[in-house]
């Protein structure tokens, strides 16, 4: 054993030092990675059995070698642990800096959301229409549309304080015709597009009410005897201002009644469908045919009462001919055409529109044909026993005109 350990010479002490350096050199631990380790103590154990004198001859002068290269492989271990400890570093200040960003970046859309919620509220606010209130343009679709129209029907009505007679026959005229052109006003400021129809509808009633309430005004103040009639009429005995606003109030409603066909016709006029038309189209020729009769009539008997002849004579002229009382013909024909005009409206809107409609109707049918009976027995019992007039009331007929 002394023999083969002293055969060893220095040099190949150094030589095997010096691989183990190489074994462990920072280029071996690279190709060994985190296991620099496993791969160092088992050399270094080989390196001591297999050299004696290592062991037993000079251990002082052999530890220095080997605390050198253990030295090497702590450094090394070291060196990757403190590597494996920077990546960490790195890989969590990496993350932290994206947190960071993260989180200043939601920082900046939180502050930005007030910004971002006026600016959206300012482009809404010019885009969007503002909601309509309770005005002229919303009221034909809500249930103040009725209240409006007997409105309309008032403020002309109101003349009844002057002149009780008035609610009857000059307030009557421009009640009609202001309800047709509020009804008109009403549809033009609501932006709905209004029918041909619809527009003939109203204007039928603004014609025919502009035309009787001025006729009426004429005839109060040029007739002497329209005078004495108004004081004999059951409307002027309505003295106190009380009674006269029940009056006025109650007038006014029943002329609203009456032109609630065309408020249902402007309610419905874009709704109703083809296939009724002609019943509108028929209703309107009732209707201005109506208006129109009862124009000509009432110039034609009030010419012939101005006349030389009418003083003592009735009126059998013109209309007059074969028709006793064209002008209440003509008012029937006009209201029962705005009636018709409004019947496709009316089932459009429910069976409940047909309600006041119908009762307007039937108050003023009743009123002209009771009217009718009332003037010939007046006419009869004035000139009655005179035989042109017997023979006159033979070829005509009251209401209707007798043509055979």
């Amino acid at each position: 054993m002394l023999f083969a350990a002293a055969s060893i010479s220095p040099a190949s002490l150094r030589v095997s030092v010096v691989r183990c350096k190489q074994q462990h050199s920072p280029v071996s631990k690279a190709s060994a990675g985190n296991h620099h380790n496993t791969v160092a103590q088992p050399q270094l154990r080989s390196l001591r059995l297999n050299n004696p004198f290592v062991i037993g001859a000079n251990k002082k002068a052999a530890r220095q070698p080997l605390l050198a290269a253990s030295s090497v492989a702590s450094a090394a271990s070291s060196a990757a642990s403190a590597s494996a400890s920077a990546s960490a570093s790195a890989r969590l200040a990496s993350a932290y800096a994206s947190s960071s960003s993260a989180a200043s970046a939601s920082a900046s859309a939180s502050a930005a959301i007030p910004q971002l919620a006026a600016k959206a509220k300012a482009v809404a606010a010019v885009v969007a229409p503002a909601a309509p209130a309770v005005t002229t343009m919303a009221i034909l679709g809500t249930s103040l549309a009725f209240p409006a129209l007997w409105l309309f029907a008032l403020v002309p009505c109101m003349l009844g304080l002057i002149n009780p007679v008035y609610v009857f026959s000059v307030g009557y005229g421009l009640s009609v015709a202001a309800q047709g052109a509020g009804l008109l006003a009403l549809a033009m400021q609501s932006g709905v597009w209004i029918p041909a129809m619809c527009l003939a509808h109203l204007g039928g009633a603004v014609f025919y009410g502009l035309r009787l309430g001025a006729f009426l005004y004429w005839r109060s103040v040029t007739w002497a005897e329209w005078g004495k009639r108004a004081q004999n009429a059951p409307e002027a005995k309505a003295k106190g201002i009380v009674s006269r606003v029940a009056v006025i109030a109650a007038c006014a409603l029943l002329y609203a009644f009456m032109c609630c066909p065309m408020l249902f016709h402007v309610q419905s006029a874009n709704a109703i469908p083809a296939a009724l038309r002609p019943v509108i189209a028929g209703g309107l020729a009732v209707q201005w045919l109506g208006a129109i009769i009862e124009a000509v009539a009432d110039h034609q008997k009030s010419a012939f009462k101005f006349s030389a002849e009418g003083k003592s004579r009735w009126c059998d002229v013109g209309l007059y001919a074969r028709c006793r009382h064209p002008n209440y013909l003509g008012e029937v024909m006009f209201w029962v055409g705005t009636f018709l005009a409004g019947i496709p409206a009316m089932l459009v809107t429910g069976w409940y529109s047909f309600v006041p409609s119908t009762l307007g109707l039937a108050f003023i049918v009743y009123l002209m044909t009771s009217q009718c009976k009332k003037q010939d027995e007046k006419q009869g019992g004035r000139y009655g026993e005179q035989a042109e007039y017997a023979a006159w009331v033979g070829r005509s007929g009251s209401l209707m005109p007798k043509l055979l």
